[in-house]
């Protein structure tokens, strides 16, 4: 399979930061939660990946740039890899980790999944 570039990466998160933005702020409005904005931005983010990295393999991001999450062998990984995935991603230094590294950031490295063309 194909690595993916840090440019596309890169256009996946900003797609799926901005909606994730939106979709807390449309949260912390809702409950008139203004005293825990870090933690609903958290809890949005975790959910968002893994609703729709578990149903479908993509986020929206995802779908703008014609990718999909896979497992190591190419097959759709089980909820427990989109679940740990996510949950990396809340490791404040895991986008960090595409400046000094490869394509394959923390989040996929430990959950054994990787990015690749749809």
């Amino acid at each position: 399979m194909k690595e993916i570039d840090k440019g596309t990466r890169l256009t996946n998160y900003l797609i799926d930061l901005f909606i994730i933005f939106i979709l807390s702020i449309i949260v912390i409005v809702i409950f008139q939660a203004n005293d825990a904005i870090s933690y609903i931005f958290y809890a949005v983010m975790f959910a968002y990946y893994c609703i729709f990295e578990g149903m479908s393999g993509q986020t929206l991001g995802k779908l703008v740039t014609k990718t999909k999450v896979v497992g190591k062998n190419g097959e759709k990984p089980p909820l427990t890899k989109i679940f740990f995935r996510s949950f990396l991603r809340l490791i404040p230094f895991d986008a960090l980790s595409y400046l000094f590294g490869s394509e394959q950031g923390i989040h996929d490295t430990y959950s054994r999944t990787q990015l690749t063309k749809k």
